[in-house]
């Protein structure tokens, strides 16, 4: 089953259009998007529709500058798991070194990646890593400006203006609606060049963020590597039910919830998971156990915060069903991986 859009990014996209006085009716209409429920947690459209939503858009008003007008005001909190890892990071540097190591979990069209030379920094896009999404010059424009307009966001959380960076450099030509990119992107924005990168100081990548919280921030790190990693190696609806559980840290969906989520009967997902040799009982404990043992190879949590994350409200509970698992206590694991003076933690 296909990765499904962040309800966040398709809600944002109608309001855009809205406010250029677009009727978004017909276009929720014909993609079956039911609007109220854009405000709920369960993503509606699936990546390749959306990607087919934003062709529709791009042909009809090619010159509304979507891109740059569809990421002005998306937040780091927009963009789910890993933006509460950026969120949460306690600096700059930090926050796009999450970004460039997870950008995959949300989807990303474009790969970007830092250089660092001197007294400049860049962020540069390095590849087109969703084809399928970027295969006309009209979607590369759009889904450049769109990154470009999402990290000029950033600025504020590190207490500087939404044109916190020294230039702005594109690799195409310009289009015919440069005084929006000066609104949105600033003066120093260059077109024709070798690469689509924004520059900036290298001293903000110390620059603290207003809300930096390393520990959160690092087990919000840990659930996007568990999602990226189910995304690359496990396929069919385990990995779909796997993928449910690394959005939802701390709490684990029943059965009934983990089938309504993915639009079918409790039935039918038992019967699918049969099919590929587990049971939802079986997913979930394997879930629970591999984050486990995930944070107990660290010091930073203690087993009774290990347990909550892991979706056990009773530690006891949690101590006896990790035993019989691992054939060893949660504090004897840690001791094991980490030296006898990490058992107590």
């Amino acid at each position: 089953m296909e990765a499904r859009e962040l309800n966040s990014y398709v809600r944002h996209t109608l309001r855009v259009l809205e406010d250029q006085g677009v009727d978004v009716r017909p276009l929720i209409e014909s993609f079956g998007i039911d609007a109220a429920a854009l405000e709920s947690q369960e993503d509606q459209l699936s990546q390749s529709d959306y990607g087919r939503l934003v062709d529709a858009i791009v042909a009809q008003y090619p010159d509304l500058g979507l891109g740059l007008r569809d990421g002005r005001g998306v937040t780091l909190l927009d963009h789910g798991l890993l933006g509460y890892a950026m969120f949460a990071s306690q600096n700059l540097g930090k926050a796009i070194e999450r970004h460039s190591k997870y950008q995959d979990v949300i989807g990303a069209a474009l790969q970007t990646r830092l250089f660092v030379e001197d007294e400049l920094a860049c962020l540069r896009v390095v590849c087109i890593v969703r084809p399928e999404l970027v295969n006309t010059p009209a979607k590369l424009h759009y889904e450049t400006e769109r990154l470009l307009a999402q990290w000029a966001e950033i600025g504020p959380a590190f207490g500087e203006s939404r044109h916190w960076f020294t230039r702005i450099d594109l690799d195409y030509s310009a289009p015919g609606y440069l005084d929006l990119y000066s609104e949105v992107l600033g003066p120093e924005v260059h077109f024709g060049r070798e690469h689509t990168q924004i520059v900036f100081p290298h001293r903000l990548l110390d620059q603290a963020l207003n809300f930096a919280n390393e520990q959160a921030a690092a087990l919000c790190e840990q659930q996007c590597a568990a999602l990226l990693g189910e995304m690359q190696a496990v396929q069919g609806f385990t990995g779909q039910v796997r993928r449910l559980l690394a959005n939802a840290p701390g709490h684990h969906p029943s059965i009934e919830e983990a089938a309504s989520k993915l639009a079918m009967s409790e039935r039918s997902l038992r019967r699918r998971l049969a099919e590929e040799g587990t049971t939802y009982k079986e997913v979930v404990l394997d879930f629970r156990m591999e984050l486990a043992s995930s944070y107990l190879r660290g010091q930073e949590m203690s087993i009774q915060e290990v347990a909550f994350l892991a979706g056990y409200a009773d530690a006891s509970n949690f101590h006896r069903t990790f035993s019989r698992y691992f054939g060893a206590t949660p504090g004897e694991f840690r001791s094991a991986k980490q030296g006898p003076a990490a058992a107590d933690l």
